[in-house]
């Protein structure tokens, strides 16, 4: 999809099961999310997605993660 947004957000990730709900809460996006990219080492969430970008860090946010910051590639 052309209309699709790259946002990347820098959140706390302990361990690999706070990635996987993080995944997980993406993907229940699709198909508005055609892209997840998840960095536990970098702690970084890179999403393409058609959605607002409050959209997605909202759906982040439920997860109980803690979302340093975010942007707009």
């Amino acid at each position: 999809m052309s209309n699709d947004n790259h946002y990347q957000f820098e959140v706390v990730m302990t361990c690999s099961g706070c990635s996987n709900a993080v995944n997980k809460a993406l993907t229940r996006l699709e198909p508005d999310v055609s892209n997840i990219d998840i960095s536990l080492e970098n702690q970084t969430v890179d999403v393409h997605s058609s959605l607002p970008y409050e959209t997605v860090l909202e759906k982040i946010k439920k997860t109980g993660k803690e979302v340093k910051s975010g942007r707009t590639l």
